[in-house]
């Protein structure tokens, strides 16, 4: 059976109730982002997940230090919130517990004001990613952090991201794709092309931009939550475990097998 027949079969037997009858734009809905926001608080093992995904950013947040401007694009059902005091919280689509209604193509602050942009699971879906990169070098400060928690394209990930919802073309010559779906629209490659396959054009075009870190994390954990869309597949204790036992063999033994990945930016 073709893997994305898979992939249909699953969401179609799987999927939540509280998101029975949803289909293509609906999920770029701020009813989408308000039950995926609900999911993650009843899924124990998703949340654990993302305690993880929130890390470099929290650590970025205690960098700045108090007082520090910081903004995350594309908030959605993101918890960094609760865990970075005083952060900006916005989206493309108005929902009622964000701070802001933005485009990541257009923002509302001004030059060299920001001191950390965070952008979580969003860079994917970022179909201009050449603007958004123009915009977040004119709104950082120098010094400033731009921190994205991404997918990673390495050799398990191909495969794993086959049966993904998100689209990924990791041929694709332009930082960009048609459409401009909250989430429906996407090319899972798109920070993995920008920041590691085609690095030399990013640096001839973003002089002012220096990658200072990658971490990987995550290999098979995520799918078996069922994300925001399925039920999840086995007890919370044992996706906890196996994300502990994956992130130590991605760290330890080999970065192969990664299916997420942490890239922290500084405008210099």
């Amino acid at each position: 059976m073709p893997l994305s027949l898979l992939r249909d079969l699953a969401d179609k037997l799987l999927r939540l109730p509280e998101l029975k009858g949803f289909e293509g734009k609906d999920f770029d809905s701020a009813r989408a982002a308000e039950i995926e926001r609900q999911v993650l608080r009843k899924k124990p093992a998703l949340a654990t997940l993302y305690n993880e995904y929130c890390r470099p950013f929290v650590e970025s947040a205690n960098r700045a230090g108090p007082g520090a401007t910081m903004v995350e694009i594309g908030s959605g059902t993101s918890p960094l919130k609760d865990k970075v005091p005083g952060l900006i919280t916005s989206d493309v689509t108005q929902v009622g517990w964000l701070d802001l209604s933005m485009s990541a193509f257009e923002m509302p602050f001004k030059s060299s004001s920001v001191d950390r942009l965070f952008l979580m699971f969003v860079c994917h879906h970022l179909g201009r990613f050449e603007d958004f990169l123009n915009e977040a070098r004119r709104v950082l400060k120098p010094g400033g952090e731009m921190v994205i928690v991404d997918p990673a394209i390495t050799p398990f990930s191909k495969l794993y991201y086959k049966i993904h919802v998100d689209k990924m073309d990791v041929t694709a010559k332009e930082w960009g794709f048609e459409g401009d779906g909250r989430l429906t629209d996407s090319n899972i490659a798109l920070a993995w092309m920008a920041f590691f396959r085609d690095r030399e054009k990013f640096q001839r075009m973003y002089p002012e931009f220096k990658i200072e870190k990658v971490e990987y994390n995550t290999c098979l954990s995520f799918l078996l939550t069922g994300g925001f869309r399925i039920r999840q597949l086995l007890p919370t204790f044992a996706i906890n475990g196996l994300f502990a036992l994956e992130n130590w063999i991605i760290r330890n033994v080999t970065s192969k097998i990664a299916v997420t990945m942490a890239v922290t930016v500084k405008r210099v």
